[in-house]
């Protein structure tokens, strides 16, 4: 800065001084406006929008993403270019850099004059950082996967019974069956777990037990310990809703667990998919799915019609010489009484399934 331009700089410098407008409480009033109009909007940002809640962290799942707030995704994308052996040197690297540069602008930058067009240098390097970051903002949103969704184990109990059902279908259906029928223990051929869905089984045992044995497991049963504390991959949260999931099968006094029976008795043409396999499902596969009671299968359609050892046990278009509509009905035959045993079929659900076998058993 030559002498004139000093001069000049000082004269408008002494002239804005006097003024100017004091600290107190001038400046002080401003800044708290604007103070204050922040904090309404953040808040309303809280109460109108919010933030989702996530589920506790979870320390042995090797498929989470982490990715940082917006703010800092482009330091984010920039320790990707850095190989692992100098993340650490790059990390303070950066930091003793812009530090240093911060520090020192006023020694390094010293002119007077205020104007972009007259600070290129600074100006364009500026602008260069800008981009910079814009750039590696885009690229870490671009180029990072997206983390699997998670499960909620929050909300009302609706909510964390169906989240309890996708963990369920993840951690514990390969050995209990998809509707807790039970199946065959993952390496030992022929040893079968207990049907978790069996009326006597969900009577006996308490929330805080079947919540015990997820957590802690059972080791003489072949049941590993899933809970995190104990080296499994489930919070208590997650266990809870597996818990509130499987209690779900319990037989409910106010209504039928497999669906209206007043709606029931009013379909005429019985969907086997649709209608007839649910209740199979529910009621039947815990001693005719893996374990194949008396030879019989109900996995499938073939299994209904064919399997057993008093095969076949349907005789299409007469539910009334079919073996199992007389055992649905406790009528004793060759292959034994009452089915289910623990806990009759409502009569409408016998109906339902003796108007399917009246009208050919078929694979509909």
């Amino acid at each position: 800065m030559n002498e004139a331009d000093k001069k000049a700089y000082l004269a408008k410098y002494k002239e804005k001084k006097q003024n100017g407008e004091r600290f107190f409480p001038h400046s002080i009033a401003k800044d708290a406006v604007t103070s204050l109009f922040l904090f309404v909007l953040l808040l309303g940002l809280v109460i109108f929008v919010g933030v989702p809640n996530e589920p506790p962290a979870n320390p042995t799942d090797s498929s989470y993403i982490p990715r940082p707030e917006w703010y800092f995704l482009w330091a984010f994308q920039l320790l990707k270019y850095f190989p692992g052996s100098l993340e650490g040197a790059a990390i303070v690297g950066l930091g003793v850099v812009l530090a240093v540069g911060l520090f020192g602008l006023p020694f390094l930058d010293r002119n007077a004059k205020r104007h972009p067009f007259n600070r290129p240098v600074a100006s364009a390097v500026m602008l260069l950082i800008v981009a910079g970051l814009a750039f590696l903002t885009i690229q870490a949103a671009v180029t990072t996967p997206k983390a699997a969704e998670a499960v909620s184990v929050g909300g009302d109990k609706t909510a964390r019974i169906e989240a309890g059902g996708k963990l369920y279908a993840e951690y514990c259906a390969s050995c209990h069956g998809e509707n807790g029928e039970g199946g065959e223990i993952e390496g030992q051929a022929g040893e079968f777990t207990n049907p978790l869905n069996d009326e006597a089984f969900l009577v006996t045992h308490s929330s805080e037990s079947l919540f015990n044995v997820v957590d802690y497991g059972w080791e003489s049963l072949g049941m590993p310990p899933f809970g995190l504390k104990y080296g499994g991959a489930l919070t208590d949260p997650d266990i809870r809703a597996i818990v509130e999931f499987v209690q779900a099968w319990a037989p409910s006094e106010e209504a039928a667990p497999e669906g209206d029976l007043a709606a029931l008795a009013l379909i005429e043409t019985p969907s086997y998919s649709q209608h007839v396999k649910p209740i199979f499902d529910k009621r039947c596969l815990s001693c005719h799915g893996a374990r194949k009671k008396g030879g019989y299968s109900m996995t499938d359609y073939t299994g209904v019609m064919t399997s057993g050892d008093n095969a076949p046990v349907i005789v299409a278009g007469d539910a009334a010489n079919s073996i199992l509509a007389q055992m649905l009905r406790g009528i004793k035959t060759d292959a034994g009484g009452q089915m289910p045993p623990s806990r009759p079929l409502a009569n409408e659900q016998i109906e339902l399934i003796e108007r399917w076998i009246n009208q050919g058993a078929l694979n509909n």
